[in-house]
């Protein structure tokens, strides 16, 4: 007897009345209604928040590992510059600390034949001075290849945001569940009154 009683006023039950989930005649059914979807949201977050973290490491690790085997074929080629690199202009704030200008170059391709284009140097390098350019294989300049830090670091950033996103998108279904129960109360009350 006193076990039984202990369950029924303990702190699961008075969570659960306050959750609206109490028998209390003055719960509407909407209330109720209310109380288990956002249960339901709750339990869908709680086993959704892993899956997302887990699928979406696994996801961009297979990305990156299939870029990194396209770009197996990249290498580095010397480039000669036809023109003087830009200097930069003053920023106050800078979005990366490598900063680099787009100028005028020219390299050996595939075949020994001679390539010209647009590569990333130093500001206000000289004309004639020598930069390494990555090309891939048909001799087109590339960006530099994947590194596996880098990987790693895109990796983390969607194991971290997947679950944020999942928590978002809840939140916004929780939201609008809430504004059509309270159009329902309100309608309730109008009909009542």
């Amino acid at each position: 007897m006193r076990i039984g009683r202990l369950v029924r006023t303990g702190r699961l039950t008075r969570l659960g009345r306050r959750l609206w989930m109490g028998r209390s005649p003055l719960r509407r059914r909407t209330d109720r209604v209310e109380a288990w979807i956002t249960a339901l949201l709750l339990a869908v977050f709680l086993v959704g928040a892993p899956a997302a973290w887990v699928t979406a490491g696994q996801w961009v690790q297979h990305q990156g590992r299939l870029e990194q085997r396209a770009q197996q074929s990249w290498h580095r080629v010397p480039a000669v510059l036809l023109e003087t690199a830009p200097t930069l202009p003053n920023f106050d704030l800078r979005t990366s600390w490598n900063i680099q200008v787009l100028a005028l170059a020219r390299w050996l391709g595939p075949g020994g034949r001679h390539l010209a284009g647009q590569v990333p140097a130093t500001p206000g390098a000289r004309v004639g001075t020598t930069v390494p350019v990555w090309v891939n294989s048909s001799g087109r300049p590339t960006g530099t290849p994947l590194q596996h830090g880098e990987l790693i670091k895109r990796e983390l950033g969607a194991e971290v945001i997947a679950p944020l996103a999942l928590a978002v998108l809840l939140l916004c279904v929780a939201l609008v569940v809430r504004l059509l129960m309270n159009r329902r109360r309100l309608a309730g009350w109008e009909t009542n009154w």
